[in-house]
């Protein structure tokens, strides 16, 4: 080989020493970047057949996370849970209990039971 094939050879060879050790030197970051992150939604339930009576909304924008949930417990009482996250304080809830003035719950309803009768004819 000539003198400039051996040179360029080695050249080549230590630019891709350097950059391989500059490639593992960096932290490689394998996250994959998203743009904001915002969304609401609240929805209420209130079924007067099955005594079902519940609710929630909520808030996000990008790390802070509040919302509202509620529902009405069997023994009369109405439980709200008020909640945040806010980056990486966690989950915090409140709960509050209170008794519903004139709440009766519901009743199940009766089902008539109709007897089947079965008739066989024979020929």
């Amino acid at each position: 080989m000539s003198f400039k094939v051996k040179t360029l050879i080695v050249l080549f060879a230590f630019v891709g020493l350097i950059v391989a050790q500059n490639y593992y030197q960096q932290p490689q970051h394998h996250e994959e970047e998203h743009g904001p992150v915002h969304y609401e939604f609240h929805y209420d339930i209130h079924d007067d057949h099955t005594g079902d009576v519940h609710g929630r909304k909520e808030e996000r924008k990008d790390d802070h996370t509040q919302g509202e949930y509620y529902l009405i417990d069997a023994d009369g009482y109405k439980r709200t849970v008020t909640y945040q996250v806010d980056g990486k304080s966690g989950f915090i809830a409140q709960v509050h209990r209170e008794p519903i003035k004139g709440y009766q719950a519901p009743q199940p309803h009766k089902v008539l039971a109709v007897p089947v009768q079965k008739h066989f004819y024979h020929h």
